[in-house]
């Protein structure tokens, strides 16, 4: 064949070939050139002899089978780290993508979205639709089958999120996807399940879901979501469950995982929401059918759910945000930065805020509560006063440069003009101020970080502080009756009843406090009038005197 002169932009293979995509007179072409070339992209050319045709599926597969075999010798791009950010999960029951039109709009709308990661189920797909999903979403998608008319299931991941996928399962052929991903050095188990719609095989399904789960890290975050099929709750569908055997399995699954429904947790009252609806001719059928299971024990980081409309679909997207990811606690101490009380604004600002914080005392339960959370709010206030001035203070640099670059510009026309001169003069005055200032809070944070930096036993301390603070995060507590309490009112009530009861005075044997006390020693009494003498300057002055230089006392005494 002959390939049309035009650019075209390639990548060497393992074996020496080059892939390559160009535009001519007839139209898009894939192909490969045999021969040796550069490992990058750049513009390519062939004889007639050296190309080899190809169809867009084909090449597309050669193309990753190239990338594939060209791991080792390859530097391979490391998505750059991101801050940790709340995942949304959706579930969504497609009602079959096997029609590209049909696939294209379904993806375009989960697209536009923004989810993180994306259940589907009833896609209807098959092994040779794979390559059309993954070239138009753009990103990881995983498959399991049954087909091409009936289940079917699908998790796609956003190109935002980078996990790393440590394993995929299938218990149910079509039905079950299990993916064991590492997000942020956290493992997560996202199982993707669509039901079937018959009684009996529901039943069938539901019972190997089950053995399939209990094989799962208890120790590992477990997400659970898709189309269940299955109401649990009378406010769950207007009318009656068909397969109440179906039903008592599926509850077993969530009571011995403890799972709880996200939504249904975030919105008790709402009795008029369901995420099935079908329309017919004189009535119309409402079920509460999709859902996202979450542990009881990691609740508390769901942050909200949804509901939404999918046009092309009669089931409605089941949206959930969450922090699955461990909390990484901010320090245990903060630096306040002494130059705000040089700040005239400052001081007039925090005198207001302090005022108004004085006249809320009165709404917490006891003293230490308000001052707890008035040191945290504290902070916060310092840290957005001096993000606030910080931001002006650039702003006014930036102007200044700007209005004396004018000037120069002017003084260029006009060298002996002393208005301009005058004029250029104090503005650069004015930036060289500012520029001061800045360069003094540099060299003070330096100095800081030199010391921290230095003093080895303190950041030791500080660390230890941080990693218990960590610890003592607390998200559930077990009740007398071994009842899971996760509300804050009850955790803290529990907590208090426990120390009450474990440092009650218990009651003792004055005979045996006799016997105990005899034999223990005892100083005598010029020692203990010694040791009682009050503390005196002198004492401190000395103390001070025998500290080694460069040393102050630190946490740890």
């Amino acid at each position: 064949m002959s390939v049309a002169p035009a650019t075209r932009y390639s990548l060497l293979s393992s074996d020496g070939g080059i892939f390559f995509k160009s535009s001519g007179p007839q139209g898009p072409s894939w192909g490969k050139v045999k021969g040796r070339g550069s490992r990058m992209l750049q513009p390519t050319g062939g004889s007639a002899s050296s190309v080899t045709n190809y169809s867009p599926t084909a090449w597309v597969k050669d193309c990753c089978a190239a990338c594939w075999g060209m791991r080792a010798s390859l530097p391979v791009r490391i998505p750059p780290a991101r801050p940790m950010t709340p995942l949304t999960i959706t579930t969504l029951n497609t009602r079959g993508c096997r029609m590209a039109l049909r696939r294209s709009q379904v993806l375009s709308f989960l697209r536009e979205g923004g989810y993180s990661v994306i259940f589907l189920q009833e896609t209807h797909t098959d092994l040779t639709a794979e390559d059309s999903w993954q070239l138009e979403w753009g990103h990881r998608v995983y498959f399991r089958h049954s087909t091409i008319r009936q289940a079917g299931v699908a998790t796609l991941f956003s190109p935002d999120l980078w996990p790393e996928v440590l394993g995929v399962a299938e218990a149910v052929l079509g039905r079950l996807l299990h993916l064991r991903v590492c997000i942020e050095g956290l493992v997560v188990n996202l199982v993707n399940v669509y039901a079937p719609t018959s009684g009996p095989e529901r039943l069938q399904f539901y019972q190997q879901a089950s053995t399939f789960l209990g094989t799962l890290d208890s120790h590992e975050r477990l997400v659970l979501g898709g189309d269940f099929n299955t109401t649990l709750e009378e406010r769950d569908c207007l009318g009656t469950e068909q397969n109440p055997a179906a039903t008592d399995t599926l509850r077993e699954i969530v009571k011995h995982h403890s799972l709880v429904d996200v939504w249904r947790d975030h919105h008790p009252d709402d009795t008029s929401t369901f995420t099935f609806v079908r329309m017919e001719t004189h009535r119309s059928s409402h079920f509460w059918l999709d859902r996202i299971y979450l542990s009881c024990f990691h609740l508390s980081r769901a942050h909200s759910s949804s509901i939404r409309l999918a046009p092309f679909s009669d089931h409605h997207l089941a949206t959930m945000t969450a922090s699955l990811c461990a909390e990484r606690p901010g320090p245990a101490y903060w630096h306040f930065n002494n130059s705000l009380l040089e700040d005239v604004g400052f001081m007039m600002s925090f005198r207001e805020f302090w005022l108004a914080w004085r006249g809320q005392q009165r709404v917490f339960p006891s003293a230490r509560r308000w001052w707890d959370l008035g040191k945290v709010r504290t902070r916060l206030f310092c840290r957005d006063y001096t993000w606030g001035t910080s931001r002006r203070r650039n702003a006014a640099i930036e102007q200044l440069e700007w209005e004396v670059l004018e000037l120069e510009k002017h003084l260029a026309a006009s060298p002996e003009d002393p208005l301009l001169c005058g004029a250029c003069r104090e503005k650069r005055e004015e930036l060289r101020a500012l520029e001061d200032h800045q360069a003094r809070g540099t060299f003070v944070r330096s100095r800081i970080r030199l010391l921290r930096e230095m003093d080895h036993s303190s950041r030791f301390f500080y660390a230890l502080e941080k990693m218990r603070g960590a610890k003592k995060h607390v998200t559930c507590l077990l009740a007398e009756d071994s009842t899971l309490l996760t509300e804050l009112a009850e955790m803290c009530g529990r907590a208090r009843a426990f120390y009450a009861s474990l440092f009650s005075p218990d009651p003792t044997d004055p005979s045996a406090c006799r016997v105990l006390w005899e034999e223990l020693p005892t100083v005598s009494a010029s020692d203990r009038d010694r040791l009682e003498l009050p503390l005196t300057l002198a004492k401190f002055s000395e103390a001070l005197r025998r500290m080694p230089t460069n040393k102050s006392p630190g946490m740890d005494g």
